[in-house]
């Protein structure tokens, strides 16, 4: 008979020490990293763990993530594996607390941030179940209090139930102005009134805060239960996830890890979407959760969401979308195939906060989960491989069986592939880019850069691989993939490829004259109603290149500045171009007692003093 071991080896944990792990430059270089190469005759896999198969990816697992937590200043880490509804690992690392030098355990609580979404997805889909409501029909069906502008015809398509849930909506990414404050997210609905929809429903994948509160709002209006109280009563107490909230108990504060940015604790700011990104967990508590979607109760048993539902959940609903390429989304989940070395299906979700970072990953196929939670500002990376590391030594050192035909089928476009002019403007999550192919430039407007092109077969370029190494960190990415321009539903978009998968880089800005009423809205700005917790710095208008630009800074999420093209579409309004998050989002220009303001996401700024027009 085959052992198994569920290992929780912290509990016991109150201080840290022990001696130093010291690694040679090798293992740094391929830290987290495996031997893709499996055999080529390899056996079919198993859905048995053995015991010392695990006991041996945990023990050479350990060191590496002390060595990584020192490397990327992760104070503390939690994580979890499962197998069905069984918890095969869970166990915590460092620190939920380092000033009173308080272990991070697997029921130490975290914040998850956007993990919330699936949770929130689950309510829905429970309502969904019992017929209370059609993810079908418009979001405001179910939300009286919406009310957002439009420039496009409405009444041929409305941002539904199941857009929102798949961030096709074509809602803004965010409300900014108070997204970190006390004030409830239900106020959201009514203040969008000011706001514009950034496309129209269905046109492109384009990752929205804002539709995950207006579901949460859903949840309430139609259960008649506080959400917060819903998510409570209807999913966390059923799964026995008595450490998870959307709202900090008064049970709970003790057991919440501290933040932390830099090595240094930092302030946990309110949180007003909870929907979207407000979710409180520990490690233990979503192996609770991977169980109930990889192993949901059979009928005779009681269960938070029927078989059928969960099953749609992680069907792909984007197949008709042409500009999401290989994104595949389903009902609160992103959804890959082949991604994690000898897997098939694979179901993830992430997410992030000023201070905390989670991933999340399901094999439905091996009936696999891993979870890892982790405090610290910039720990995504981290916390991401990790889970892929571990589920990658399990499948390769004893898993199970691959799924016998693929997740989805992709959609057939390469007869429909047109290929554009390469040279041009392109505005992306990068920046506003300038391709110019007659100089063999690729020049990064954001950061004043420019590095050298090279051309590839069929059409594809890329930078020169002597000029990676000189690409900023913000843009190390654009070195690793090839780019094409074609022309996808009409419109013409730059296309990355980075190994086999192909994903829409940005959209081609055309330059046209910018209208003197927005030239003369060139200038520095200040905040008339900022957020205390949450600056907002140095908004300005510029023209770049001939291009119309506002910038900002965000100082708790980063030191950059953050800088997006605009083209005026009146004279009082701006769209952000491009495809995606925050593009297509308006820039709007009003007057108060004769003197003139512009608002974007909830802000609202006044003009200081103008500058002068560059280049």
């Amino acid at each position: 008979m085959t052992n198994h071991v569920v290992l929780k080896l912290d509990a016991a944990k109150k201080r840290m020490g022990g001696p130093a792990v010291k690694f040679c430059a090798l293992l740094l270089l391929s830290l987290f990293l495996s031997n893709r190469l499996l055999a080529a005759a390899s056996p079919e896999l198993s859905t048995v763990v053995d015991k010392k198969v695990l006991e041996s990816i945990r023990i050479d697992l350990t060191p590496q993530i002390k060595f990584v937590q020192e490397r990327y200043s992760v104070p503390g880490l939690s994580l979890v594996v499962v197998h069905g509804r069984r918890i095969l690992w869970a166990e915590g690392f460092g620190y939920a607390d380092k000033s009173r030098r308080e272990a991070a355990t697997s029921r130490t609580i975290f914040r998850a941030g956007s993990l919330a979404k699936p949770f929130t997805a689950m309510a829905v889909m429970q309502l969904e179940e019992a017929g209370e409501i059609d993810i079908d029909r418009p979001l405001k069906d179910w939300l009286p209090e919406l009310s957002i502008r439009s420039r496009f015809d409405t009444t041929i398509a409305q941002p539904t139930v199941r857009s929102a849930l798949t961030h096709h909506s074509g809602l803004p990414g965010d409300l900014n102005k108070g997204m970190w404050s006390t004030e409830p997210f239900t106020a959201v609905a009514a203040r969008l009134k000011e706001e514009y929809l950034a496309f129209p429903p269905k046109l492109v994948f384009s990752y929205s805060n804002l539709g995950y509160t207006l579901l949460g709002h859903l949840v309430q209006n139609t259960s008649g239960v506080p959400y917060s109280e819903y998510m409570e009563k209807r999913i966390f107490d059923r799964l026995g996830m008595h450490r998870t909230a959307m709202r900090l108990r008064n049970d709970m504060a003790g057991q919440l890890a501290k933040g932390y940015r830099d090595g240094k604790e930092t302030e946990l700011l309110p949180i007003r979407d909870l929907p979207a990104h407000g979710l409180l967990t520990s490690a233990e508590d979503l192996g609770k959760f991977m169980g109930a979607i990889l192993s949901p109760p059979v009928d005779t048993e009681p269960s938070v969401l029927g078989r059928d539902a969960v099953d749609e959940m992680l069907q792909p609903q984007n197949l008709d979308v042409p500009l999401d390429l290989d994104i595949a989304i389903g009902l609160g989940w992103f959804l890959e195939h082949g991604s994690i070395s000898g897997a098939g299906r694979v179901v993830r979700h992430g997410g992030t906060t000023l201070t905390f970072s989670s991933e999340l990953i399901l094999l439905p196929d091996e009936d696999l989960g891993v979870a890892v939670l982790a405090n610290s500002h910039g720990s995504r990376a981290v916390v991401a491989r990790l889970a892929e590391e571990i589920l990658e030594r399990i499948l390769r050192q004893g898993a199970t069986k691959q799924a016998l035909e693929p997740f989805w089928e992709r959609i057939d476009r390469e007869a429909d592939a047109k290929l554009a002019d390469i040279s041009g403007n392109y505005a992306t999550d990068f920046g506003l880019i300038a391709v110019r192919p007659d100089k063999d430039e690729f020049c990064a407007c954001l950061v004043e850069q420019t590095f050298d092109l090279i051309p590839y077969p069929d059409g594809w370029f890329g930078i020169a691989k002597d000029a990676v190494p000189s690409l900023p960190s913000t843009l190390s990415p654009l070195g690793e993939m090839r780019f094409q321009t074609q022309i996808i539903d009409g419109r013409e978009v730059i296309v990355a490829e980075n190994g086999d998968k192909e994903t829409v880089l940005g959209e081609k800005v055309p330059l046209t004259p910018v209208p003197q009423v927005w030239l003369d809205r060139v200038g520095e700005y200040e905040l008339l109603n900022p957020d205390i917790h949450f600056p907002v710095v140095e908004p300005r208008l510029r023209v770049r290149d001939g291009q119309l630009c506002m910038s900002y800074k965000m100082p708790l999420v980063s030191d950059k500045t953050i800088q997006v093209p605009l083209r005026p579409i009146s004279r009082n309004e701006a769209i952000i171009l491009g495809l995606g998050r925050t593009r297509g989002e308006t820039l709007r220009a009003f007057t108060v007692d004769g003197e003139e303001r512009l608002r974007y996401s909830g802000f609202i700024g006044r003009k200081r003093s103008r500058i002068t027009a560059s280049r």
